[in-house]
């Protein structure tokens, strides 16, 4: 029996007045892909719970870290997107000096590639709880711990680096908080986070879920890092993510603690879901075969929330993930390749930032392909 973790406070203000807007029933608790049987998976309410003072939204369950990353997915690690991101976001780092790094979370070392034509003299700190990796450059090393649980001793550090980690963080102002303990003052934190706002406004449904436990913008981000005394000093934004160097101060004046975005554009995004599956399913029936596309929480929203269709398979370019099992449901993952020589299939893509790339490629292998 899985024991739940339930937040009863606002994680940005510490207010306890949470109030239920919305919650999927019963939800798949993991977003990857497994060989092992259904009867082992677990299921949550994946509720959401507004602050009535902050405004801000946040999960209301959150499921045991261990269970949660028993395996590591790697989402940010395939296709052509993230690989722009990885690069841009090194790009965006190497503005600053830079000596000793830390980053936080980096399991596949996409960051770290980025410097390798960088002959500079610097040590660069991987730090990620799903596992360590070995690289040829003698100028990283990675440890496998969570940043929360890790005894740094007397480390310090002159950047500390994390690229789409603080959404996923339980505590935003603690592990903030931590990350100024390994920084002097004018030491520099470069991080990345996805831009919420856009992608909620355009029904991207890994916008929120089990690993994103609350809304995070640049005015919430910039809550955040008040409280902790950094101070913004440049902000990059895109569709795709938010570039924010932030700079230790001695002290700062506060920041306002409501956001107004928040419930709005969630109350939005909800709505807009339910009629994207109602639309779905007005023209495709129970007995029309589909393809599936993302082996990843796009596709469990959709499957959880009601999709009628026939669902042959999942496709996922993943090779990882091929010819497993998404986690939640029956359905085995194959690649893209199986459409060439399907007569018209059906195809049903909600893959956020990724969906024009994807439309691109499945065209490729098969031009007569329908999407919905």
């Amino acid at each position: 029996m899985m024991e739940v973790i339930e937040r009863k406070k606002c994680i940005v203000t510490g207010n306890s007045d949470l109030e239920n807007i919305y919650t999927f029933k019963n939800f798949p608790v993991y977003c990857g892909c497994v060989d092992t049987s259904i009867e082992d998976d677990m299921f949550c309410d994946m509720s959401w719970d507004m602050c009535k003072s902050s405004g801000n939204i946040q999960l209301k369950y959150l499921i045991p870290l261990d269970i949660l990353y028993s395996k590591n997915h790697n989402p940010g690690s395939v296709g052509k997107t993230w690989k722009e991101h990885h690069k841009n976001f090194s790009d965006f780092i190497k503005k600053s000096d830079y000596k000793n790094i830390l980053e936080i979370g980096g399991s596949t070392g996409n960051l770290f590639d980025n410097f390798i034509s960088d002959d500079k003299d610097f040590t660069w700190t991987v730090l990620e709880p799903s596992g360590v990796f070995e690289h040829e450059d003698s100028r990283v090393k990675s440890i496998k711990d969570f940043f929360e649980n890790h005894d740094f001793g007397d480390s310090k550090y002159d950047v500390v680096v994390h690229s789409h980690v603080l959404e996923h963080v339980y505590n935003p102002i603690e592990f903030i908080e931590k990350s100024s303990s390994l920084l002097g003052v004018g030491g520099i934190q470069c991080i990345s986070i996805p831009n919420m706002r856009h992608w909620l406004k355009n029904g991207y449904t890994n916008t929120l879920f089990f690993e994103h436990t609350y809304y995070i913008d640049i005015d919430v981000l910039t809550y955040i890092l008040t409280k902790n005394n950094f101070l913004i000093d440049e902000v990059v934004e895109g569709n795709h993510s938010i570039f924010v160097r932030a700079v230790k101060v001695d002290s700062i004046q506060g920041t306002n603690s409501y956001f107004k975005y928040p419930e709005k554009i969630f109350k939005e995004y909800i709505k807009n879901l339910e009629d994207d599956l109602s639309g779905i399913n007005s023209q495709l029936s129970e007995n029309d075969d589909v393809f599936l596309f993302g082996a990843h929480i796009f596709s469990q929203t959709l499957l959880s929330m009601g999709l009628k269709s026939n669902v042959v398979s999942i496709l996922d370019n993943d090779v990882k993930k091929q010819d497993k099992r998404l986690y939640g449901t029956n359905l085995i993952v194959k690649s893209p390749d199986v459409l060439y020589n399907v007569e018209t299939p059906n195809i049903i893509i909600r893959a956020g930032v990724y969906t024009e790339e994807i439309k691109n490629q499945i065209l490729s292998i098969n031009p007569t392909a329908k999407f919905y």
